[in-house]
């Protein structure tokens, strides 16, 4: 959703269309413009003389890029606690908890997830399941199956997270860290740690916000109102197969989506991933096969 129209609507309402649209298909916090960086699994790569100069963090951060390639299927968590002071005239204050848990097949890609939402008390669960030629969706207050059109399910499949199905290219966003990140081994695990509040955060953060408050670059007004109190950024992965195994990025910040009026924004994103090449096959439930297909459904009434 467009952070200008917060400007002509009442902003509660907007946050709840926009955690909804984050509750279908959070969309990707790292992933750059098609035009630019080409298909989603084209990833940009540090020079050799950047590994060299900076510390292991640095060479940690390719070696985990590299592994996460490697997954061809895995299970995965994701977690998003959002909470914004200021809203309202000031006065308000509005929560959003988002749990996701899923499996992922790549080639071709195949999701299985559930995600349960909490905006301002309000509480929705919703399962979905893509593959190849077809994009379900449950809903357990009704239930019921559905079946996404192709058109709309090409939609929200283009906008899934590169958190759920694209680990590398994720990844790739932590490399914008990588002057002030560490890296110390622990046994079989490598755990990569940022905190800081300099430039490097805000860009982290700018590119984060694209996804968790719908703000783009292209709105310089709002990006340039970004003040930065706090970032703590910590990436585990295992030492040996180099896989990404955890993530948690922590901030706080204030950012004026409206002029001269600022929202605080509390925020933490954490996930995991398991059952690394290993994770149960993906299938769809045969209740999910019944489900009324609208492109059919379209031709017979005769809408196409």
């Amino acid at each position: 959703m467009n952070i200008a129209n917060y400007r002509n609507h009442d902003l509660r309402k907007s946050l709840r269309a926009l955690a909804f649209g984050f509750l279908l298909c959070l969309a990707a916090c790292s992933r750059d413009d098609s035009s630019a960086t080409g298909s989603r699994n084209e990833l940009p790569s540090a020079s050799a003389s950047d590994i060299a100069n900076e510390d292991s963090a640095t060479a940690w951060i390719e070696k985990a890029i590299a592994g996460a390639q490697s997954m061809t299927k895995y299970g995965f968590e994701l977690q998003m606690h959002q909470k914004l002071t200021g809203t309202e005239g000031g006065k308000g204050v509005s929560n959003v908890r988002i749990d996701m848990q899923g499996r992922v097949e790549r080639n071709p890609l195949k999701l299985d997830q559930t995600i349960v939402s909490d905006i301002d008390s309000d509480k929705t669960t919703l399962r979905s399941v893509v593959v190849p030629d077809a994009y379900y969706m449950y809903l357990p207050e009704y239930e019921e199956w559905s079946k996404l059109s192709k058109d709309v399910a090409a939609e929200n499949i283009a906008t899934l997270s590169d958190y759920q199905v694209n680990p590398e290219r994720a990844l790739t966003n932590f490399r914008g860290l990588r002057g002030a990140l560490t890296a110390e081994q622990d046994g079989g695990a490598v755990i990569l740690r940022y905190e800081g509040t300099g430039q490097e955060a805000k860009i982290f953060l700018a590119g984060l916000l694209e996804s968790t408050l719908g703000v783009t670059g292209e709105q310089s007004d709002i990006m340039d109102s970004l003040a930065v109190h706090k970032l703590k950024v910590i990436v585990t992965m295992d030492a040996g197969r180099h896989w990404p195994l955890s993530y948690r990025i922590e901030s706080n910040m204030t950012i004026e989506l409206e002029p001269g009026k600022k929202t605080g924004v509390d925020q933490t994103l954490a996930g995991t991933y398991s059952k690394h090449n290993v994770s149960a096959p993906i299938t769809v439930p045969k209740e999910a096969e019944q489900a009324l297909d609208p492109d059919e459904l379209g031709k017979e009434l005769g809408l196409e």
